[in-house]
């Protein structure tokens, strides 16, 4: 299972709990070259005997240790929070680390867990349980102990006298997840486990023989409905959803009971109209399309600064200091502008910032968030996010770029 690791090198992400510590003593057992990555929500009062605990395994076997201690400024789900600022941090390690990937500690609990999380929320998953390999932007992902139970890490941790501690937060059953685990997963025989792997492991077989059948019919941005509404109820419904994912709509992440009444819908309905989160989705003798779902990528590239002005933003050498400014070198051209993509962050003063999330934050409306401008160095680095600020490499109190969204 390790072996597998040793030519490449790797961030852990360590929690200190004995799945993430009996992965990151693995990789130290079979000399895997790793990078440790901790983050202290400072959420529990034994928050900081947990970050002791990894860095003092970390200084015990000379492994480089980085920690950040973010504090959620902002209201709203906390645990969609946690996990932007846990993976930009994640990722910027990546970067300043020159790693080949992230490890992370996902064992066979958790794998069976999201299943029947999955299936209690009804939805219609891009995998059903946990993917052994994923990608956050150009970052691998990779999970080496997805065959193993938690039980299976724990025993590892005693038997290999491997320090971890326990987040009591996941001991209560406050959350849908947590009910799960205690109530049903921690509660499996090995036969009844056997059996669950086994319908996930078939549900994903046959999930990805639908999706190369019908990968001709929803791969276009127009969906005819006529092709599939003869075929089964689950078929059409993954098509659908499909369908959406491929015309980049965020509608593809909603439960199955979205799919189901617009399934409903259209084999009653040759036409139909829905008012989407943003844009229209129309449906013309069961030929369905979603208007104002165009394409509005743009990209400018710059060899030097000069005032001009496009549809997107206005850019000038001149102006006042503040969110729009930035302070670039020549070692930083060519320059490009084009509009925000999924997972671009910047390095601000206080931390890695997802650009996607302060959106987020700032309910900045759907229809303004396609055309956002960014600016980019030569190293595809974004240095200036108007509305945002520059990066910290960028900052000087004499700025000499100024980009302003339109």
């Amino acid at each position: 299972m390790m072996n597998k690791l040793n030519s490449k090198k790797w961030i852990v992400a360590v929690s200190g709990g004995p799945d993430s510590m009996a992965l990151l003593d693995m990789c130290v057992k079979n000399k895997v070259d790793v990078v440790v990555a901790h983050v202290n929500y400072h959420k529990r009062d034994t928050a900081d005997r947990d970050e002791s605990c990894v860095r003092n395994y970390c200084e015990m076997h000379s492994i480089p240790f980085h920690v950040i201690h973010p504090k959620k400024t902002t209201t709203g789900n906390f645990q969609a929070w946690a996990r932007d600022v846990r993976y930009d941090f994640f990722v910027q390690c990546y970067l300043n680390e020159k790693a080949d990937g992230l490890l992370v500690g996902h064992h066979q609990d958790d794998l069976i867990e999201t299943y029947l999380f999955q299936k209690k929320r009804n939805s219609i998953p891009s995998i059903y349980g946990i993917a052994e390999k994923t990608k956050q932007g150009k970052m691998l992902i990779q999970r080496p102990l997805l065959k193993m139970s938690k039980r299976d890490c724990m025993d590892y941790c005693i038997e290999n006298h491997v320090p971890y501690q326990i987040d009591e937060s996941n001991l209560g059953n406050d959350y849908t997840r947590n009910k799960i685990r205690h109530n049903i997963v921690e509660k499996m025989s090995q036969e009844e486990r056997k059996a669950i792997l086994k319908e996930i492991k078939e549900k994903n077989i046959e999930k990805k023989k639908i999706e190369k059948k019908y990968s001709p019919i929803i791969k276009g941005k127009q969906l005819n409905y006529t092709l599939i509404e003869h075929e089964p109820k689950e078929i059409r419904l993954v098509c659908l959803r499909l369908w959406f994912k491929q015309q980049k709509r965020q509608e593809a992440n909603n439960t199955k009971s979205f799919f189901e009444q617009l399934d409903h819908v259209l084999i009653s309905r040759p036409n139909y109209e829905l008012e989407l989160n943003e844009g229209l989705f129309t449906c013309s003798n069961r030929i369905c399309e979603i208007m104002g779902n165009e394409d509005k990528s743009y990209k400018v590239v710059l060899q030097s600064i000069h005032d001009f002005k496009t549809p997107h933003f206005i850019v000038k050498a001149k102006g006042l200091m503040g969110v729009n400014a930035c302070t670039v070198k020549e070692s930083d051209f060519p320059l490009t502008i084009r509009n925000v993509r999924q997972g671009d962050f910047i390095q601000l003063r206080f931390g890695t910032k997802k650009i996607n999330r302060w959106f987020i934050d700032r309910k900045i409306p759907l229809k303004d968030r396609k055309n956002w401008p960014v600016v980019l160095n030569c190293n595809d680095e974004v240095i200036l996010v108007p509305g945002i600020g520059c990066n910290v490499e960028h900052y000087s109190i004499k700025p000499n770029l100024f980009v302003l969204k339109y």
